[in-house]
């Protein structure tokens, strides 16, 4: 017999309101109605059970624990895509005699980009990544964010300027170039 434990109500409502915020994200990334759904589902089922599992810990940050989940599977589920549609077995008489050739998948390429944006997001300072985070995924102003880091609204702006800068040059893009919309 499976021992769950309840889940507050006032957790299943927070989760509940998740629900827009991650579907936007994970539509944006994957590009894919269906996908980023299906993606959205797996991360509310994964949480739904983590939170009745008494052997678990209580999730503090359910908001950065959901948007954590759904990056993680995002860019697992992005790299096996990016190596599926770049490299998929060309069908030939005997399945040992299969050759590898490039896919024409035409969204492989902006799979990539997400993987890639993923990746050159973590290779930031972690605070860095955490304010890009914020605004990007959390959609948190620059007041919130001034208030959740204990710091100056002008301090956020320039932090966040100096983030933004980093992004574009792990990315190898124009000093100009806009980056919001990477992780918007």
């Amino acid at each position: 017999m499976t021992h769950t434990r309840p889940i507050p109500p006032q957790a299943a409502r927070q989760l509940e309101a998740l629900l827009p915020d991650l579907r936007r994200v994970a539509r944006y990334l994957t590009r894919d109605r269906e996908a980023a759904d299906d993606l959205v589902q797996d991360i509310v089922l994964r949480l739904w059970g983590r939170m009745a599992d008494p052997g678990q810990d209580p999730i503090d940050e359910l908001r950065h624990y959901a948007f954590s989940a759904l990056r993680n599977r995002i860019r697992d589920r992005g790299a096996r895509l990016a190596a599926e549609a770049w490299l998929m077995p060309v069908s030939s008489d005997s399945d040992a005699g299969a050759a590898l050739q490039p896919a024409s998948a035409p969204e492989a390429p902006a799979r990539l980009a997400c993987a890639e944006t993923l990746a050159a997001l973590d290779d930031l300072t972690p605070d860095q990544a955490e304010l890009l985070r914020l605004r990007a995924v959390e959609g948190l102003s620059y007041a919130e964010m001034a208030r959740r880091l204990r710091v100056s609204e002008g301090t956020v702006t320039s932090r966040l300027s100096r983030a933004r800068a980093a992004l574009r040059k792990r990315l190898d893009l124009a000093p100009d170039a806009p980056v919001t919309f990477l992780i918007d």
